[in-house]
């Protein structure tokens, strides 16, 4: 007997690259920016809330490679702060 109170239904969208396999940064960026043109053009998708983008830094051989700052040090997570008002009267 289930006690499921109903159905599942996920939360936003899943976009993966899996079988890309080992691409370069720029062929990423192009994968990525075509998506989100899908999505604005064909989903009719106009905003979104804040995303999170992961990704396995590689060699051309597929073995892992650590990030490191100029500085020395390890680097796990990257904040990017790209600020725009929420109200669109601050478009210039």
């Amino acid at each position: 007997m289930s006690k499921r109170n109903g159905s599942f239904e996920p939360t936003g969208l899943t976009v993966t690259y899996n079988k890309l396999g080992s691409i370069t940064v720029d062929e990423l960026k192009h994968a990525i920016i075509e998506d989100l043109n899908i999505l604005k053009d064909i989903y009719n998708i106009q905003y979104v809330r804040p995303a999170r983008l992961k990704v396995y830094p590689v060699d051309e051989y597929g073995n892992e490679v650590k990030v490191k700052r100029p500085g020395g040090g390890r680097v796990h997570l990257m904040d990017t702060y790209h600020l725009r008002p929420m109200c669109k009267d601050y478009d210039l």
